[in-house]
């Protein structure tokens, strides 16, 4: 196919592809990986080098040994104390060139054995080795779910992906291994990118007992790290059962199949697979692995150019996605959002804000919703809502306004040269008859709004989570059944 480019091209005479493990720790995926190579010999790849960051405290050398693999190492908190620093954060310039000659030093290590790609099987570092060498990372996320903007929701570091899937009501998670992506400075920006190559079947959540709003609550009373609550013990249990039940399903999946030449990308960096017995190429959005051995390829969901390039639709997209998949109960979620749909009704647009988020506290209501709430009255659509609410508030108040009395009151509020100050004071200028008005207008307009928004958002969330639930059952019925 055009502008087709293959991913990892196996080598021509059949031989399999040297692989590199690099680890951090207990190895649970690293040992999997080596067994599989050890007694499936159709594997594609063979284990060439064991390589660790952690020599003192990991597993490397115990597993080296017992499926007899080379082991290198450098420990990078060493060679950070060497280099005067005593941390391995990537929070300074200095510490970030130290990466840089670290991961240099690895590269140059990985080079002898002959290496023609790598898998981080739990390998803590960052490192800019994928600019060396193709590198495979497993991650327990969901990395296919993303949000209005193309953000993967389930990125993070450590235990972050699958708490924030719990508190997102999710009833199933899933690992996600991925080709891993250079990055730059602190690497935030381009953690866990690149092709989402495989994805294990869904794994059941598990609560231990406790309810959401148990977990909610937890969250919100957090204060410092390192977290020691009942929030990080039930996501610790999830990470160890999502382990073995995901991680060590897709990752030595998807390694051999990457080893049998079977993924590839065209120009557009969209991504293609195809089995090693197939002659054509499909498009995917990923492959999904099963323990049972089978796989199922995952197709893109394709977007009209209308949608992605009206802004407008993305940005009510996200809000809808900000509200149904809130953190509380429905009714702590519907006041919210009912609260910031009144304070847009009421309150003048430079200062919704400011008195939105301190209501949120005394009705104990969503802070998100209730921010989030206010857009209804932007400087774009205030331009239409607010002629009509002075309209109907000079009408309340039996006024007699100009005609030209609403465009005065916008050009206030969408003036860039006016400071908050100077808005209220211009604000209370235009004179009693103009400031009734929009409060009258705006009081009426609230109470069909708040009402409706409430029950609307409170039936919105409640279905979700409904459908979730449905969802859950149907996989842990899958699993029972297997």
């Amino acid at each position: 196919m055009k502008g087709m480019r293959s991913l990892f091209t196996p080598h021509p005479d059949g031989t399999p592809a040297r692989i590199a493990i690099c680890m951090s720790g207990s190895g649970s995926n690293a040992e999997v990986i080596l067994s599989r190579a050890a007694g499936i010999p159709e594997t594609g790849y063979e284990p060439v080098v064991i390589f660790t960051d952690c020599p003192e405290t990991s597993r490397a050398s115990e597993l080296a040994e017992k499926y007899n693999v080379p082991l290198a190492h450098l420990d990078i908190r060493a060679f950070y104390r060497e280099n005067g620093e005593e941390d391995i954060l990537l929070n300074s310039e200095k510490k970030c060139r130290l990466r840089d000659i670290w991961s240099e030093k690895v590269w140059q290590i990985l080079q002898t054995y002959r290496c023609d790609f790598a898998v981080f099987a739990g390998f803590v570092p960052l490192t800019n080795l994928a600019d060396k060498l193709p590198c495979l990372n497993v991650h327990p996320g969901d990395l296919i779910q993303e949000d209005s903007e193309g953000k993967r929701i389930y990125a993070g570091l450590h235990c972050e992906p699958v708490e924030n899937a719990i508190l997102d009501r999710q009833q199933v998670l899933r690992s996600s291994v991925i080709l891993v992506q250079c990055y730059n400075g602190s690497g935030k920006k381009e953690l866990d990118g690149g092709p989402v190559l495989g994805i294990s079947a869904p794994v059941p959540v598990e609560l231990q007992g406790v309810s959401y709003d148990e977990l909610d609550t937890v969250r919100r009373q957090r204060e410092k790290r390192p977290y020691r609550d009942r929030l990080r013990e039930i996501a610790l249990a999830n990470i160890e059962n999502l382990k073995s039940r995901g991680d060590h399903v897709v990752f030595p999946e998807v390694i051999s199949c990457f080893a049998k030449g079977c993924y590839a990308t065209d120009a557009a960096g969209e991504l293609f697979f195809r089995s090693s017995e197939a002659e054509t190429w499909q498009q995917v959005k990923t492959v999904e692995f099963s323990a049972d051995g089978s796989r199922r390829m995952l197709p893109v969901q394709t977007r009209s150019l209308k949608v992605k390039k009206n802004k407008f639709l993305r940005f009510f997209k996200y809000l809808y996605t900000k509200m149904v998949r809130g953190n509380g109960s429905p009714d702590y979620i519907a006041r919210g959002w009912s609260l910031g749909i009144f304070v847009g009704c009421v309150v003048p647009v430079f200062c919704q804000l400011v008195v939105a988020i301190p209501l949120s506290f005394v009705v104990r209501g969503s802070k998100i919703g209730a921010a989030l709430g206010t857009f209804i009255t932007t400087p774009p659509t205030a331009i239409f809502i607010y002629p009509v609410q002075i309209f109907i508030g000079n009408k309340l108040i039996n006024g007699r306004l100009s005609a030209d009395s609403a465009q005065k009151l916008l050009d206030i509020f969408n003036s860039e040269t006016l400071s908050f100050a100077e808005k209220w004071a211009a604000f209370a200028d235009l004179g009693w008859a103009l400031v009734a008005a929009f409060f009258a207008g705006g009081l009426l307009w609230a109470m069909v709004m708040t009402p409706i928004t409430y029950f609307g958002v409170r039936y919105l969330v409640v279905r979700y989570r409904n459908i979730r639930q449905k969802l859950f059952e149907s996989a842990r019925q899958k699993e029972v059944g297997k």
